[in-house]
């Protein structure tokens, strides 16, 4: 990797380095010039910043499909080979890998995760952290990579490797998917959000239908899909989980409708079960209500629900017509903010749509698409993450 490729991925902004030594060294009020100054370098620092997390979303993007493009094209004509010439199918596929050691060392140069991502976690704090949050929001992104695909696969274990995370379990079942990591300090779940019509069907399920299930003796209500979607790889997943070590901490965490399968794992895990105390806590990005208002009761772990201003999926179905309500504590993301707020956003989903489609003429795509996606949550919790914290 370059050095300028480094600074892409990770270097921190200098300008925040800076500020902060020249206020801890100085104890009399700055002149009105002095503080204008400071703020137009700030403002140019948080730029700065922008523009280089810019450049790595674009780069991980356009090498991550040239990766998988590569791998489709190369199954396809391997078959095509090996019927024709299969005295040359040795060569071809030495030819093969020596592209795909090439694909992998250029994306490992803009990988979402770095090798010392996890030493600044702290794992111990159950409280919100920006670091955490955006290490899991790098994982649920990374848990749209088609890992039932053997070799596709293999991307996701190299990404992960990269950021020092050993990935323990990918499970897929009928159109449900989750993987299972594991760093040193805990355990991560991360479950797939809507990437097929498969997934969009229990979105459209979920809004429609309610299923009740019986808790200790009472009824509670929740999304009749997502729970339906839950319950495909429950026992599965139930297993790879027992199976680790008793001592890590796990976190859930998902992007969209990953972020509702999420929540009830956390309630089916929760309560008496022998994995409830294990669970550390719950992020979750962009995800819809999930139950009604008794369903809360049963998230034992803490629930930070990560919403980008502007997403309209958080926002949906509405609660006056359902009855559904959210979960957790609302961290609030805003275009130009350095810091998280701790609030639910105000806007409606009827508003914001409409906003988007007066607006649509001069955009480039719909602006709630835009709002709604995972890399846009990365963008803007790394940034918090760099400004407040030590973050690389």
């Amino acid at each position: 990797m370059t050095s300028h490729q480094q600074a892409i991925a990770y270097e921190a902004p200098a300008g925040l380095a800076l500020r902060s030594s020249s206020n801890a060294g100085s104890s009399t009020p700055a002149s009105a010039p002095e503080a204008k100054r400071s703020r137009a370098q700030a403002v140019a620092s948080r730029q700065d910043t922008q523009q280089q997390l810019d450049v790595w979303r674009s780069l991980f993007a356009e090498r991550l499909a040239a990766y998988e493009k590569a791998v489709d094209s190369h199954r396809l004509r391997l078959e095509a080979f090996e019927t024709e010439q299969l005295g040359a199918l040795e060569q071809l596929k030495a030819s093969f890998a020596a592209e795909i050691r090439v694909s992998d060392e250029l994306l490992a140069e803009v990988a979402p995760i770095a090798a010392h991502d996890v030493d600044a976690i702290p794992s111990r704090r159950a409280a919100y952290s920006d670091r955490t949050a955006a290490f899991l929001a790098k994982l649920a992104m990374l848990a749209y990579i088609a890992f039932e695909d053997d070799e596709k696969r293999k991307i996701l274990e190299g990404m992960l490797t990269h950021g020092r995370v050993k990935l323990l379990e990918t499970i897929s079942i009928a159109d449900t998917e989750a993987m299972v990591a594991e760093t040193d300090k805990f355990v991560v779940v991360a479950f797939r959000g809507t990437s097929s019509r498969a997934h969009l069907k229990t979105d459209i399920q979920a809004r429609l239908n309610v299923a009740r299930v019986a808790v200790d003796g009472r009824s509670v209500r929740v999304h009749a899909g997502f729970y339906a979607a839950f319950r495909k790889i429950e026992a599965k997943l139930r297993e790879v989980l027992i199976a680790q070590d008793e001592t890590k901490a796990v976190y859930l965490t998902g992007h969209s409708l990953g972020g509702a399968l999420a929540l009830v794992a956390a309630a089916a895990f929760g309560g008496n079960d022998k994995l409830g105390d294990r669970i550390a806590a719950v992020y979750t990005f962009g995800a819809p209500r999930v139950g009604g208002a008794d369903f809360p009761n049963l998230v034992k772990a803490p629930h930070y629900r990560v919403v980008n201003s502007g997403d309209v999926v958080p926002l949906v179905p509405p609660n006056w017509l359902t009855g559904y309500v959210h979960t957790g504590m609302p961290i609030l993301l805003k275009a130009n903010s350095d810091h998280p707020i701790k609030r639910k956003p105000w806007s409606s989903a009827f508003l914001l749509i409409l906003q988007s489609l007066v607006l649509w003429p001069f955009a480039r795509r719909l602006r709630l698409i835009k709002s709604h996606d995972s890399n846009l949550y990365i963008t803007r919790l790394d940034r918090i993450a760099r400004f407040r914290g030590k973050w690389a």
